[in-house]
């Protein structure tokens, strides 16, 4: 092994111990060092080394010294992990507004404010800078800034978001020059997916994540990271398409909505003449026009969500988006009929972050590439 690929191995090796033990001080606070190497395996002089580096960059703080608990000993000095020791920038650009959440390192909002879109990159910039002011926290102690974007993305660019008019827009570079932090950038869906699976209680690592607003999206999460495709398009379930819209001559043309938004989207819904929300409350009201028109769109989810079911085998399916917040009245019906069409169980719930989601998956996206990294 030469010395580059040497020193490639010691520093991926470092970072998978780091991750173990800050994970193990999260998980099993108060904790000494010496238990920390008894559980991990790990020797006390690469224990100690990390936990210095943590304590300095306050991810971990001292709770002061605990005796043992049976027999004699010295006591040792216990560990913690400090979750207000750093905090995350998340903004949510979507089509009419910007949410921005400030949090710690748990999730806990500490800010946040929501504005009118502007696609204006200084102003966004600006409008960062002016936040932070209002949050009154220091900008040390901020580690980073995610941004979810309504369009195909990487960490760095926005391929292309119609809505915003930024063709190859290298985000990340504008806004380098005016932090100290690092910026990372993705996918809105995909970051509405990461926040509700990064404060879900149950700590699921495999999610399918379906946005139903004006459009659709999908956010695909397996084994706690997101799955992109060959071109950062994985998730594009607005081209779904069925045997029957073949029959019927219904095709996916580039630049026109793809024919399984045009069935359940809120813009599809809206064809009614009644707003999703009105056309769901009349349903449970039971109206017959506004009842053939829901059983379609539950009998169109259901079917998609088990052909997803049985592609993917996730731990949960969650259903997010504007639409969702009015689809508490349709979600068991939809749970029986995913249950009656495929014997893998799943998990099926509607989005408990609602509009939030966005902002604060873009702060857990962020978190968890400077973590990694």
């Amino acid at each position: 092994m030469n010395v580059n690929k040497l020193a490639a191995h010691h520093d991926l090796i470092k970072k998978i111990n780091r991750s173990l033990i800050l994970g193990k001080i999260k998980a099993e606070q108060p904790i000494s060092r010496a238990q920390i190497a008894k559980h991990l395996s790990l020797s006390k002089s690469t224990v100690s080394s990390i936990v210095d580096e943590l304590l300095t960059k306050k991810l971990v703080i001292e709770l002061g010294e605990q005796s043992p608990i049976k027999g004699g000993g010295r006591p040792a000095l216990m560990l913690g992990f400090n979750p207000d020791s750093a905090y995350g920038i998340g903004l949510d650009i979507d089509r009419v507004r910007i949410l921005i959440i400030i949090t710690n390192l748990v999730g806990t909002i500490v800010f946040k404010k929501e504005v009118k879109l502007t696609n204006e990159v200084d102003k966004i910039i600006d409008l960062v800078k002016q936040c932070i002011k209002e949050a009154n926290i220091h900008v040390e102690k901020i580690i980073g800034i995610g941004i979810g974007v309504p369009g195909r993305t990487n960490t760095e660019t926005v391929f292309q978001a119609k809505a915003l008019k930024w063709t190859n827009l290298n985000l990340q570079k504008l806004f380098e020059p005016h932090f100290p932090f690092p910026t990372f950038i993705n996918n809105d869906v995909n970051c509405a997916g990461l926040g509700e699976m990064w404060l879900d209680p149950n700590g699921i690592t495999n999610l399918f994540f379906i946005e139903i607003g004006q459009s659709i999206g999908a956010a695909i999460i397996s084994d706690g990271n997101l799955i992109y495709g060959h071109t950062h398009q994985a998730g594009e379930i607005s081209y779904q398409i069925s045997r029957s819209d073949i029959e019927n001559n219904h095709f996916n043309l580039l630049g026109k909505p793809g024919v399984f938004e045009s069935k359940i989207s809120g813009i599809a819904l809206s064809k009614s003449g009644y707003p999703p929300h009105v056309l769901f409350e009349k349903y449970s009201q039971g109206d017959k026009g506004a009842s053939g028109i829901i059983d379609e769109f539950i009998a169109e989810l259901a079917v998609f969500i088990t052909n997803s079911i049985n592609l993917l085998n996730p731990e949960k399916v969650v259903i997010g988006g504007g639409v969702s917040e009015s689809m508490d009245v349709v979600i068991d019906e939809i749970r029986e009929m995913v249950m009656n069409l495929t014997p893998i169980k799943t998990n099926i719930s509607l989005a408990k972050l609602k509009g939030d989601a966005g902002a604060l998956g873009a702060i857990a996206f962020m978190f968890k590439l400077i973590e990694d990294n």
